[in-house]
């Protein structure tokens, strides 16, 4: 009945992150897709839920011969001695009896899902996401299979032939700040600043994306809750922001995210899979890191535009309204349609930034937060898997 049952299991240690909150729905036509070695399946109803795809349990099931039995309100899902139950009356998930600290099986609207990356690698098959197709690809190096490079071509290839022509579009000028968008990140809060820069943003209407740091969290849970409400992300900044404590050793890094990430999702009620490595990526985060990242599904920006608020004072706020003015053109002439802006929660930032504003505003540039269903990928590292 196929390779083995622990992709179920599993899910919970892979997929701590995912919960049971829609962050997109599947439309008419499919905007996420699944590939089996070289094939490209039909699967129309993919969810994205937390930043994972998932599909029908009764399609997965299928595709990799796993046993389902209904009995009562409980769904069985049995494999060479395993057993996985779900409870649709309590929306509890069980291995051999024994409660799972988290779902791995989703019920919506009368429907079970379930994550296709985590059933497949507990299955003995290997995955790869391509980020352009929105895909996620199943396959075993015991099976013959084209390369990625090539597949990723042939499912772009089937993808296009799929799509209606469009009509044609009048080129837009090299430059043009209208098809650019902005996003105003903040490092080193939650305090007093964090604060006014929260009501600058409200004041006009727009959204920043912050990186809280630990410590000052535990201190601040008001700020917290004030500025996630107000719709902004928030991602971790580390606990501490002490390089040699952070940078220590591969379990220190690691940790000093989770324990961050933690605490923005017991006080806000979100996840927080973003990150901003204290001092930039480059060159601190080794390949471990990476791989831990990887691991527990961070994705990690650095930035396009330093605006090195932190050398000026408050007399000086009108140096950072120009270096993020000249920083944010010159990214946007080289073709560079999503910039990202480093500042900090700090009171010389918080006299520039109603400026920094009104000119992005005034030049036409979109300003927005993170967006975790259209992650930009943006690391000093270049590691298109961050």
């Amino acid at each position: 009945m196929g390779k083995n049952m622990w992709a179920i299991c599993m899910a919970a240690v892979l997929s701590v992150v995912f919960g049971t909150t829609i962050g997109e729905a599947a439309a008419n036509e499919p905007t996420h897709y699944i590939g089996l070695h070289d094939r490209l399946l039909d699967v129309k109803d993919v969810l994205v839920i937390d930043n994972d795809m998932k599909i029908r349990l009764s399609e997965i099931t299928k595709i990799l011969y796993i046993s389902v039995e209904q009995e009562e309100g409980v769904t069985y899902l049995r494999k060479q001695g395993i057993v996985i139950s779900y409870d649709q009356s309590t929306k509890l998930t069980s291995k051999d009896g024994v409660e799972l600290s988290w779902s791995p099986i989703v019920g919506v609207n009368g429907t079970l899902y379930i994550s296709a990356k985590d059933v497949a690698i507990e299955m003995g098959f290997k995955v790869e996401y391509f980020q352009k197709l929105q895909m996620l690809r199943i396959y075993r190096d015991d099976y013959e299979h084209m390369s990625h490079a090539d597949y990723e071509k042939h499912v772009k290839q089937l993808l296009d032939k799929k799509q209606p022509a469009k009509p044609p579009v009048k080129p837009t000028k090299p430059g043009t700040k209208s098809a650019t968008t902005v996003y105003l990140t903040f490092d080193d809060g939650p305090n007093k600043f964090t604060t006014i820069n929260n009501a600058t943003l409200k004041k006009y209407n727009v959204q920043g994306t912050f990186f809280f740091l630990g410590k000052h969290m535990k201190n601040n849970e008001k700020i917290v809750k004030a500025v996630s409400g107000d719709g902004h992300y928030i991602g971790t900044h580390s606990m501490t922001h002490d390089k040699d404590q952070v940078y220590k050793s591969t379990k220190s890094f690691i940790d000093e995210m989770n324990e961050g990430a933690e605490l923005i999702n017991k006080m806000t009620g979100n996840e927080a899979k973003l990150i901003r490595v204290p001092y930039g990526s480059k060159p601190h985060v080794t390949p471990a890191m990476k791989k831990q990242l990887n691991q527990n599904d961070y994705k990690m920006w650095d930035w396009d535009v330093d605006s090195n608020d932190w050398k000026y004072t408050d007399k000086e706020a009108d140096k950072i309204v120009k270096n993020v003015r000249d920083g944010v053109d010159k990214a946007n002439k080289s073709g560079d349609r999503n910039i990202i802006v480093l500042l900090h929660d700090r009171s010389q930032t918080s006299k520039a930034l109603p400026e920094i504003i009104q000119w992005l505003q005034k030049e036409g540039y979109t300003i927005k937060t993170y967006e975790p269903e259209h992650h930009i990928i943006q690391n000093f590292l270049s590691d298109t898997t961050l």
